[in-house]
């Protein structure tokens, strides 16, 4: 948890002063939990690593794009 939760904290504040529509930041944010989530599931489950894989890689590249989205707002 500690690889991706501290960014997500971090890029989710910035992503959200940027005011993005409501859909989006809904889409990002409760994805990233949903990830997060079914990540730790699999842990738990003693699911293969391509499972558990594929949901962090999901929640990371939500945290990606907050980062560049915020990036983008204040350069733009």
């Amino acid at each position: 948890d500690l690889e991706n939760i501290p960014a997500f904290w971090v890029a989710g504040a910035l992503f959200v002063l940027t005011a993005p529509a409501l859909w989006l930041a809904q889409v990002l944010l409760f994805g990233f939990v949903a990830a997060r989530a079914a990540h730790f599931v699999a842990y738990v489950t003693k699911q293969r690593h391509e499972v558990r894989a594929t949901f962090y890689t999901i929640g990371s590249l939500i945290v990606i794009y907050m980062a560049l989205h915020a990036l983008w707002a204040v350069l733009a």
